[in-house]
């Protein structure tokens, strides 16, 4: 009897050290997972160090900067109307702060008063091509608009859509009394025209018989700048600078240029704000998209940083206009592509961090061609012009088509419609993207992005630019709070550089209309942002 009640204790006591094993082993991995869900809590206020994160601060502000979001007109194509319905309604969806007339180049020989142009000086300049251009667009004129392109029309265009104007006077055969004669008109008008620009890139050689030197332009500018002031002291005038900072492989070669810069330096007591045209360069063909990516994008994150530094020295009490700027010209492979897209956005997030800068046009909102504009009409097979051959779609508003930048912009203009201030956004743990040709070894941050609002309201807008071809999980917070409510992200991406409104000088288009806007809507802990993409996230505090 005690032998088994020996052994009934033995084995009793085994399974009881037993049980305590699997209870203590329990208890430490109950532990375990306890201390995990902790530690994931506790991520979600402090992110890992290597996820991207978008920190915005409401309490560090300024005013936003509207006169950024405009566009160079230029309608000596006669292809539309400052009041015809369609390029109203396009405009109007676009919701642009400001317009530039009568655009660039024709502002150097458009006679306000009797609305158009002189055909005797369209040949004027020493430049055959410009020359050639500039008669054949004024028989177009001539043909479809009687030769007009009526002032009093933009102003009336202005008016309703609540635009600011920007006018270019001319100063190749214009004269100081005109140019005054036209700031009289506007304020006998009751036209709120406050910026001027006298004359548009007079420092090229085209304009060399008229212009040899800085100081020719500077002696014609002041009598132009005097005479308009007098007339409304009030006004902001602006003179003609060089692009030359921004484009370093002619730094060297363009040696006049930089003379032209210093010349303009030495006294600036005549004018308000400087001129700058910003073109990306590079109007390669045969070259991969991929390529094509790191240098647009290695083009705005490093030469334009430069290049600021060029100017604030020059002129470091001026405001700084760049009331053109886009990719090189017609023929840029980029054209028309989602690459354009994506450098618009990403172009337009870089010009939101220049301090100096007040006004800003992108060129052109329109025009024939598959090149520079917003919006363009159906373009006929024409191999002679080859940006212009080839692969249209059927149009998909009246005659017209809207090309790859017009969605971006419409996103910017929906950003920017009831905002009116710009809140400190970093970007950290940013992904990177290698440079490409000029910028080859050169690494630069992903994303790039702006916050911005109306200062008294919950409603937040994030625009942000993917430059890579991935994905990426964004972390949001908001003055330290980790944001995780709804969000609607609009934006435009596809999967393809190359996917086009149209075609361009290299690619014949689908026949379709590739890129236009698209929306997401979820949780704030689930968006991602697109590859390829740029888009306007809107949050509430």
């Amino acid at each position: 009897m005690s032998i088994l009640i020996v052994n009934a204790h033995f084995h009793f006591t085994n399974a009881y050290q037993a049980f305590d094993k699997l209870r203590r082993k329990f208890c430490i991995i109950l532990s375990i997972l306890i201390m995990s869900m902790l530690s994931i809590g506790c991520e979600k206020e402090k992110p890992l160090p290597d996820m991207l994160h978008l920190e915005i601060d409401t309490h560090n502000a300024r005013p936003l900067r509207h006169a950024l979001y405009g566009f160079n007109t230029n309608m000596i194509s006669g292809d539309y109307g400052y009041l015809d319905p369609d390029f109203v309604k396009l405009t109007e969806a676009l919701a642009p702060k400001t317009l530039r007339f009568p655009g660039g180049t024709v502002g150097n020989f458009y006679h306000w008063k009797p609305g158009g142009f002189f055909q005797d000086e369209m040949t004027s300049t020493l430049n055959p091509k410009l020359n050639q251009r500039n008669k054949g667009n004024y028989v177009k004129l001539q043909r479809r608009r009687d030769g007009k392109i009526l002032f009093d029309d933009f102003m009336q265009l202005c008016n309703m859509l609540t635009i600011t104007p920007v006018v270019v006077v001319n100063l190749w055969t214009g004269s100081p009394e005109e140019s005054a004669a036209w700031v009289r008109y506007t304020k006998n008008k009751g036209y709120h025209v406050k910026h001027w620009e006298l004359g548009n890139e007079f420092y090229l050689p085209h304009y060399r018989n008229k212009y040899p030197t800085v100081e020719a332009y500077i002696a014609e500018a002041k009598k132009h700048a005097a005479a308009m002031k007098t007339v409304n002291s009030d006004i902001k005038i602006s003179v003609c600078a060089t692009p030359i900072a921004f484009h370093k492989e002619g730094w060297l070669v363009k040696t006049s240029q930089r003379k032209w810069d210093k010349g303009l330096a030495v006294d600036t007591s005549f004018y308000d704000a400087y001129t700058v045209h910003v073109y990306a360069y590079k109007a390669i063909r045969k070259k991969k998209m991929e390529e094509m990516r790191g240098y647009l994008m290695g083009w705005i994150h490093f030469a334009v940083t430069d290049a600021l530094d060029y100017y604030e020295k020059l002129f470091p009490n001026k405001e700084m206009w760049i009331t053109e700027w886009n990719i090189a010209n017609p023929a840029n492979r980029v054209a028309n592509t989602q690459l354009h897209a994506m450098y618009v956005g990403d172009f337009f997030l870089k010009m939101l961090t220049m301090p100096n800068l007040t006004q800003a046009n992108f060129h052109v909102i329109t025009g024939p061609g598959k090149g520079f504009p917003v919006f363009s009409p159906i373009t006929s097979v024409n191999p002679k012009t080859f940006w212009k051959y080839g692969g249209e779609p059927e149009s998909d508003f009246g005659n017209t088509i809207r090309r790859t930048v017009y969605p971006a912009f419409q996103l910017i203009g929906e950003a920017f419609a009831d905002a009116d201030t710009q809140f400190a956004l970093s970007v950290k743990n940013p992904p990177i993207l290698a440079g490409a040709m000029e910028y080859q070894g050169k690494q630069m941050s992903g994303i790039q992005a702006q916050a911005i609002g109306e200062k008294a309201a919950a409603d937040l807008v994030i625009l942000i630019s993917n430059r890579t071809g991935e994905q990426h999980v964004p972390k949001i917070s908001v003055d330290g709070k980790s944001y995780e409510s709804n969000v609607t992200y609009r934006y435009v991406a596809d999967e393809r550089l190359n996917a086009t409104n149209g075609g361009n000088a290299e690619m014949e288009g689908s026949g379709k209309i590739e890129i236009r806007i698209r929306e997401w809507t979820g949780k704030a802990t689930e968006f991602t942002i697109p590859k390829n993409s740029f888009g306007i996230l809107k949050i509430k505090r």
